[in-house]
């Protein structure tokens, strides 16, 4: 590999910073989409020809497609990587589509029905709908290269020994363009840095708190470990430190893993990353996410309208001040914003900093506010934080930054209380629907939610989510507390 070349190409990497990265199930839901309508799209155009002979029906295309597409997505075709000009995926479409075709035709013929996708036909449709997949399959990665900026996942290496060298050399040789390298960072002091030296044309871009504030600024997609196994000691202390933050946490094969040279290594597929942690709620799960999201906010906004302008009104007739009161939470990735609430405290009395949480009884609280924080209808404003990207509906409770149970900061109870910042906050939550709401005076209360929200993170699925809607309305029916 030219030195001088791969100079030019990690020169300027600054640059990362300007874009974000399009999610990976975006892209390969619009390859999965095109490739749909280009085998679907040539049955269906076979199935209008006037064929006295017979044709397919529309429905055994739409069969066949299905079984197409799926045959190739579990042979690999649909993987981030694949899609940017991969040999192995456009033989796999072309393999799922004669395999469905095949399977269909003899399953005509043998339960007598061959008239519903003769040979003729089911021909034609493989001998039109092969070249389709293979010029769309290249035409995406053509655009998708073209677009590098927007389709790559950002990654840091983690390691600077002959680990890190010779992986960048593998991707090199591989020609992988499904990650962007932005550079690597070490966790050992200068002189044992220095000592081992991979000689990687990456640049250094600092240390691990480097590292850790690119991520919180929503800077890198993915850490790879570019590590010998043999440390696993200091493997553990670096997932640990990671395990907290938003990213995909990957471990690069072993030198190794490259016994015969980088190219046979990559011949015999060896060159394979290590899923050691993901993300929370990524993929087809975040796509879903989201749209849940908008859905549930949209329908509970068409059916909380009217009530928010009554409740708008009380607020302003029982006492003087804005009807909404802004306060500054902390959210995804441990960045603040300011949540609405609807007023629940005299205006001279508004808490910004929550120096003092609420108690029952607490006299700063109107009469209007304390029927709204006993219903939890005061949380409704907090619709607009989720339709701003700032909130989900359903997730980890948003707490004010400063805030103190037992007199310590959240962030002294427990080590992992960041932890819930890998995913945004919600409307509701686990921990509130288990009755772990209201003030936090102690750090067992604050342990309970937190173990709640973790538990939710990790065992997150659209059934979860729909309990917990349930719940939550029998809570605010039931007029339980809910903060």
């Amino acid at each position: 590999m030219s030195t001088v070349g791969t100079s030019r190409r990690w020169a300027g990497r600054r640059a990362w910073t300007a874009t974000d990265p399009l999610p990976p199930a975006l892209l390969i839901g619009a390859v999965f989409l095109a490739d749909v309508i280009l085998v679907a799209g040539a049955g269906l155009a076979i199935s209008m020809l006037p064929d006295a002979a017979g044709r397919p029906a529309p429905a055994l295309v739409a069969f066949a497609t299905l079984i197409c597409l799926a045959i190739a997505g579990a042979l690999g075709a649909y993987g981030h990587a694949a899609l940017f000009g991969s040999r192995r995926a456009s033989a796999h479409l072309v393999a799922g589509l004669a395999t469905a075709i095949g399977a269909l035709e003899l399953a005509a013929q043998a339960f007598g029905s061959a008239d519903a996708i003769p040979v003729g036909p089911a021909l034609l449709w493989f001998a039109v709908g092969s070249p389709l997949l293979l010029i769309g399959r290249t035409a995406a990665s053509v655009a998708l290269r073209a677009a590098a900026e927007r389709t790559r996942q950002r990654a840091v290496l983690v390691g600077d020994g002959p680990q890190a060298a010779r992986f960048v050399d593998a991707m090199e040789a591989r020609q992988d363009r499904s990650l962007r390298l932005l550079g690597l960072v070490d966790d050992r002091p200068a002189e044992a840095m220095d000592a081992e030296r991979g000689h990687s044309d990456l640049p250094r871009i600092g240390s691990m708190q480097t590292l850790c504030s690119m991520i919180r600024r929503g800077e890198v997609d993915q850490v790879i470990f570019t590590l010998p196994w043999a440390s696993e000691e200091r493997l553990l202390g670096l997932q640990t430190t990671l395990a907290d933050y938003p990213v995909d946490l990957r471990l690069a094969p072993d030198l190794a893993a490259y016994h015969g040279g980088t190219e046979s290594a990559l011949e015999a597929g060896k060159l394979r990353l290590l899923r050691l942690a993901d993300r929370p709620m990524r993929g087809w799960s975040g796509a879903i996410k989201t749209a849940e999201d908008y859905v549930l906010t949209l329908s509970a906004l068409a059916v909380a309208a009217v009530p928010m302008a009554l409740i708008a009104l009380a607020v302003k007739l029982d006492s003087p001040g804005p009807v909404l009161f802004r306060q500054r939470r902390t959210g995804f990735n441990n960045k603040d914003f300011f949540v609405f609430k609807f007023r629940t405290m005299y205006h001279e009395h508004a808490d910004h900093e929550v120096r003092r949480q609420v108690q029952e009884g607490d006299p700063r609280v109107t009469r209007v506010g304390a029927l709204l924080r006993r219903t939890s209808l005061d949380e409704l404003p907090q619709i607009l934080n989720i339709l701003r990207g700032e909130m989900s509906f359903i997730g980890p409770r948003p707490h004010a930054p400063g805030t103190r149970a037992g007199g310590k900061l959240f962030e002294d109870v427990t080590d992992r209380y960041a932890a819930r910042h890998r995913v945004k906050p919600g409307l509701t939550g686990l921990a509130q629907v288990r009755g772990y709401r209201g003030m936090t005076d102690t750090e067992e209360k604050l342990l309970l939610r937190v173990e709640s929200d973790l538990e939710y993170i990790e065992k997150w699925s659209l059934w979860l989510d729909v309990v917990i809607v349930v719940r939550t309305l029998l809570a605010v029916a039931r007029m339980r507390n809910a903060h």
